[in-house]
């Protein structure tokens, strides 16, 4: 005969549920205001015990919290999950470490299948053994050595055009089958939209008695097809969340995105382990609605950064209790983003060694947009984005998110295409600052898809010479397409997915963005630490950073302007470089237009380096030297030439030494004042 189970008061932090090392359960959990509270065990497949209830009384409860050690559990390991009811509801508990119904994306499941995996300390970890991080190094990037590649771990493998074995797609496995290709692109961060566990669904299975366990519906299993394909008539009576931007269970990994789901602990440390060995950081996105617990943020993050060893967070949400994260001892050396934030208030005037805090806002996407598309009174907002950087804190730039056109539809489209989100075209912003060149959507003109491949490759131009950290998102370097869906929240097929099949169409794209990088990365020059100061203050004769315009050392910055030239100097770093100066014309009119280059010191001289517009290119990756034969010299002291520019192009200019230069020889004239004096 089975002992009584005796139930005693515990203390209430910190919150969760396991099977303690002397086979007794605790319990804390948070319940509100409720007539009858507690946990319901269920045992496992082949046990034949049937689920066990547990009431708690208003004795155990402190505040609105729960805790209680609950002894004599006649046989307690045949237990291996649980949930929580209050009154008739039943939920997952929200600390939770990994669960169990969520392994199928996209099925529908009522609340109480969704269970809560019980961790039982008496048999071992969660997983059945510790894990081996090894010898991990610090993959800690600083902000100017970064740049930030940002994806979907379904969407981002999931398409067959992916190449990656079909078990690993959509996985954090497919993920790292793309390590190679990552690191081709010079990537040093890795950034996961929300990545933990929830349900996708947007309108679950509902049951009438929640409390009694039912398998999904067959319709919801037939939701798939073979390759993964939700069809659009299934769609429209299952919304899915595919982004995942919703109330998850913030501590565990998302179990669809693992190959096996039933070690989706093991798997997500291997995932971070494997990217570390790469130099690559992890960061996750995190979105927390307005009403939640600061407690529960906190406790979150610092469980993620404990537990599996992630490098950073992206904070998404309107509330956060920015203070409490920011002043957390354990985070000194994590990276953190959000929107805003107030450093002065935070360091109170002081500048950290290490910048840990970064701006992640839509400055950067808005100045280039409109300079890109040719608008007025945006050459100013333009310059300014382009040099911003922070002395306490990063700034994160991007031409691109998740949210609003790809980088190939903000070129072929000026108006959104979300019919296929079933809102009737509502949803997603109005405002996406794009230009169709032409022509709404797919086109054969050969014109208009040319400008449209120099548009683009003007965007990562901007991209890579702005002084904030890059963030591409990911498809964006070769060209993948929406189909001018802003908002594909909801599309988890063609339209959410990487099209990989676009790096073949768009190869010569994805070369420039690799020539991008290696230019960035290896002038110093191009990625600083601090601001630049806009002045010459080591008396070499340029400034850190100037603008130019028509004439040198005078950019128009008026209200009709739409070119702008950036002078960086390389002197001002004496390692990390690969030329002195570095010189690159925006001309984003409708025009050609001429723009001077500055007068460079005597024994060297101008090259091209690239250019966007091919026209002006003769040998794709070769240096072309300017032909001073057809320069027109500038009547400006300080100037070299007067360089006519392409319309809705960019170029950019390197210092070479000049072989033909010949220095004045002092000899001669210094002998010739000795015989005038004589």
């Amino acid at each position: 005969m089975s002992k009584k189970i005796e139930i005693c008061r515990e203390k209430p932090y910190p919150l969760g549920c396991y099977i303690d090392y002397d086979r007794t359960l605790v319990v804390r959990a948070v319940f509100g205001p409720s007539r009858k509270c507690g946990i319901t065990l269920y045992p496992g497949e082949n046990s034949e015990r049937q689920p066990l209830s547990i009431q708690l009384s208003d004795s155990m409860k402190r505040g609105d919290i729960y805790s209680a050690r609950v002894c004599d559990i006649d046989g307690i390991d045949d237990y291996v999950s649980y949930n929580y009811f209050a009154d008739d509801e039943y939920f997952c508990d929200p600390y939770a470490k990994q669960l169990y119904g969520l392994e199928t994306f996209g099925q529908n499941v009522p609340d109480s299948a969704i269970r809560a995996k019980l961790d039982n300390k008496a048999l071992g970890s969660t997983s059945g053994h510790v894990f081996d991080w090894g010898k991990e190094e610090n993959s800690f990037k600083p902000y100017e050595d970064s740049l930030i590649y940002l994806l979907h771990v379904r969407g981002f493998t999931k398409s067959p055009s992916s190449g990656v074995p079909q078990y690993k797609r959509g996985t954090f496995a497919g993920i790292i089958e793309k390590i190679p290709y990552l690191k081709s692109l010079g990537v040093t961060a890795v950034e996961l939209m929300p990545a933990y566990e929830m349900n996708e669904v947007e309108n679950p299975y509902k049951n009438s008695d929640r409390r009694s366990i039912k398998k999904p519906d067959d319709e919801s299993k037939a939701l798939y097809s073979k390759d993964g394909n939700i069809s659009r008539k299934k769609a429209e009576s299952l919304k899915l969340n595919f982004w995942g931007y919703k109330k998850g269970y913030y501590f565990a990994p998302r179990t669809a995105f693992c190959v096996n789901p039933g070690d989706a602990e093991n798997e997500f440390k291997q995932f971070v382990k494997t990217m570390h060995e790469n130099g690559l950081e992890v960061i996750m996105q995190f979105y927390f609605e307005e009403n939640e617990s600061g407690t529960l943020i906190i406790d979150a993050l610092r469980f993620w950064r404990c537990t599996y060893h992630v490098d950073g967070f992206h904070l998404k949400g309107s509330v956060m209790p920015l203070r409490l994260i920011t002043n957390e001892p354990l985070f000194t050396d994590v990276k953190i983003w959000y929107e805003y934030f107030d450093c002065a208030g935070i360091y109170q005037g002081q500048v950290p060694e290490v910048r840990l805090l970064a701006d992640y806002n839509d400055a950067f996407l808005f100045n280039a947009r409109r300079f890109l598309k040719s608008d007025d009174n945006c050459v100013s907002d333009f310059v300014k984005s382009m040099e911003a950087n922070g002395n306490d804190h990063g700034i994160v730039n991007y031409i691109c998110n998740y949210e609003g056109f790809r980088l190939s539809d903000l070129v072929t489209y000026e108006h959104k295409h979300n019919e296929e989100n079933g809102e009737n075209n509502k949803d997603g912003t109005d405002n996406n600052l794009s230009w169709n060149c032409g022509i709404e959507g797919r086109t054969r003109k050969h014109d208009i898809l040319k400008l449209r491949y120099k548009q683009m490759k003007n965007a990562m131009t901007m991209l890579f010479f702005a002084q904030g950290t890059p963030m591409i998102f990911s498809g964006d370097e070769f060209g993948n397409s929406q189909g001018g869906n802003n908002n594909p929240y909801c599309q988890d097929n063609e339209t959410g997915w990487v099209d990989w099949k676009a790096m073949d169409r768009n190869a010569e794209l994805l070369e420039y963005v690799r020539f991008l990088s290696k230019l960035r990365f290896s002038n110093r020059i191009l990625h600083e630490r601090a601001p630049f100061k806009m002045m010459d203050y080591i008396s070499c004769g340029y400034p850190d950073l100037s603008c130019h315009g028509r004439e040198a050392w005078r950019p128009d910055m008026s209200g009709h302007s739409h070119m702008i030239g950036m002078l960086f100097c390389g002197l001002y770093e004496k390692e990390d470089k690969t030329y002195d100066y570095i010189y690159v014309a925006f001309n984003m009119h409708w025009l050609p237009q001429k723009l001077a280059l500055p007068k460079l010191p005597a024994g060297l001289k101008w090259e091209i380096l690239s250019d966007t517009d091919p026209a002006h290119l003769k040998t794709s990756g070769i240096i072309n030297k300017i032909d001073t034969a057809t320069g027109k010299a500038s009547d400006q002291e300080n100037s070299v030439f007067t360089e006519l520019i392409s319309e809705r192009s960019c170029r950019i200019y390197v210092s070479t030494v000049d072989k033909s230069y010949k220095p004045k020889k002092k000899t001669k004239e210094k002998s010739k004042k000795t015989n005038d004096k004589n």
